[in-house]
């Protein structure tokens, strides 16, 4: 399948996604939801590979949902149709994200170039390592509009960092900087910008060149 929205390469038994709007800072839009759940599940029913990569194009990971967007997805996200299709929407599209990169059988990295916010910070979240640069910034935003998460913050900041850290920045809609989030474990790895790219790809390509099937039982 060609997208329009992300980038997908396989390569040497690694699989590397790429969030490709970078003009709206990768921000979410329905085609995108869209291809992302196709993409995840074409990733988890390849047996060829046996690390997954997710980052973004350009300065940022992904800045949440396109509130500006005109197709479905900006009202859906933010409340303003308030029915069962609202509901439907944000099970299969933004949930169907989180849930599908949580539940990958192969290690995955999130290899986090600039902000992560929103859906992008629980997406991080939701992979097994995580390598940050200097340009790195997280935070919540659903708060900011008056929202509670739909894609597992509450969930994902207490498995990551602890539960008082997580809720500060649930209750605050805070920005956690690249070296406070290293020192609380939202980041494995803080590099420099120019080291992003080479420290997370040999990390991947060491994953990759271990045993899968072990490392498949370590994570089920």
């Amino acid at each position: 399948m060609a997208y329009n929205t992300i980038l997908l390469d396989k390569s040497d038994h690694i699989a590397r996604l790429t969030l490709n709007r970078p003009e709206r800072l990768n921000a979410l839009n329905e085609e995108m939801f869209a291809e992302l759940n196709h993409a995840l599940e074409d990733v988890a029913s390849d047996p060829d590979l046996r690390v997954f990569i997710i980052t973004g194009a350009g300065r940022a990971f992904c800045a949440s949902a396109d509130i500006k967007d005109e197709s479905r997805g900006g009202d859906q996200l933010l409340g303003h149709k308030d029915s069962y299709e609202t509901y439907q929407f944000i099970r299969e599209m933004p949930q169907g994200v989180t849930s599908k990169l949580h539940n990958l059988e192969i290690p995955t990295i999130a290899m986090v170039n600039g902000l992560a916010i929103g859906d992008g910070f629980d997406w991080v979240l939701s992979c097994d390592i995580r390598v940050g640069c200097e340009n790195s910034r997280f935070m919540n935003a659903f708060l900011q509009m008056g929202l509670v998460s739909n894609t597992g913050s509450t969930w994902l900041y207490n498995r990551a960092m602890g539960i008082s850290k997580a809720l500060e920045l649930l209750y605050t809609g805070d920005w956690l900087e690249a070296e406070e989030a290293k020192q609380c474990g939202v980041l494995a790895h803080l590099v420099t910008a120019d080291q992003l790219e080479e420290t997370t790809m040999e990390l991947a390509r060491k994953i990759a060149g271990k045993a899968p099937i072990p490392n498949r039982m370590v994570k089920g």
